[in-house]
């Protein structure tokens, strides 16, 4: 039996308002022809007019003279409810989010933002998520609880009622001198302390033992995530970026990536990201609005 894609569009129950960010760019422009074919959105493209030919009765070109000024009115225009959803186009990462989180705009819903990757990987039987891979450098503990309720958040609006949340390191035991290893401890300790909700978080667990039962049985790890995980909690940035960028071109994943922490929905994909992983994070983010 074919299993249903999260990614999949005959899904979304209604049509909202994306507002882009830096709009002029092919790759961009094209997210957005794919999207009006699938009727999922209408747009409010913000970038040089001369960049943009895309014409259409469901998109609004709004030029702008520079990449600040395209960041700041595409965040006005989610603040203003004139969009639903805030995209990043041809920008950098940090002028957006260093504009999302301008203290007029009232957009902070969390103290610590967080990038979630979903993740359809041929090879495992249900969708896959990690964080953080794109924004959080070297977390703490603290930092690292954060990232974990944020990514539980992620998991509950897919329809995960009871996610099991792996912890990462490079072994599953601590190892005092693998930072790693005892922080990932101290996080799932405190989730035992504190549970959010039902989830179930273990570590430190390898990434073999958090997705194999067969690893995790060779080495005699038994609990309810070893072998079965829904949510990766990676202990750097540079680990989460080798994973996601692993996982897409090694292992031919399909991945959508949203920010959690924000009152609305933000969504931030990697300049190497297809156009096909672009229009999966809109599918995605769409898909939770209102959940």
């Amino acid at each position: 039996m074919t299993r249903k894609s999260i990614f999949d569009p005959a899904g979304l129950r209604q049509k909202v308002t994306v507002a882009i960010a830096g709009a002029d760019d092919p790759i961009i422009l094209e997210v957005v022809e794919q999207a009006l074919e699938l009727g999922i959105a209408n747009f409010l493209l913000f970038g040089r007019a001369e960049g943009i030919s895309l014409r259409s009765p469901h998109v609004k070109i709004v030029a702008t003279d520079s990449e600040q000024e395209a960041a700041e009115k595409a965040t006005e225009a989610v603040v203003n409810k004139q969009a639903d959803v805030l995209m990043k186009g041809n920008l950098p990462t940090g002028l957006i989010l260093k504009t999302v989180l301008k203290r007029e705009y009232e957009l902070r819903e969390r103290e610590l933002l967080s990038h979630v990757s979903v993740f359809e990987i041929p090879a495992y039987d249900k969708p896959l998520i990690v964080s953080d891979v794109a924004m959080n450098i070297a977390p703490t503990k603290e930092e690292q609880i954060q990232i974990t309720h944020n990514a539980i958040r992620v998991a509950q609006k897919l329809g995960i009622e009871k996610p099991k949340v792996a912890i990462l390191s490079a072994v599953e035991k601590e190892n005092p001198k693998m930072r790693s290893s005892v922080q990932a401890a101290q996080v799932a300790a405190y989730f035992k302390a504190f549970p959010d909700g039902d989830s179930r978080v273990e570590g430190p667990l390898a990434f073999d033992n958090a997705i194999s039962k067969t690893a995790a049985l060779h080495k005699n790890i038994v609990n309810d995530v070893a072998g079965d995980a829904d949510i990766l909690i990676v202990p750097s940035i540079e680990a989460g970026n080798i994973l996601y960028k692993s996982l897409v071109f090694f292992a031919g994943a399909r991945v959508g990536g949203i920010i959690a922490g924000v009152k609305v929905p933000v969504i931030i994909a990697s300049r190497s990201d297809s156009v096909d992983n672009k229009l999966a994070s809109l599918i995605l983010t769409v898909g939770m609005i209102g959940k």
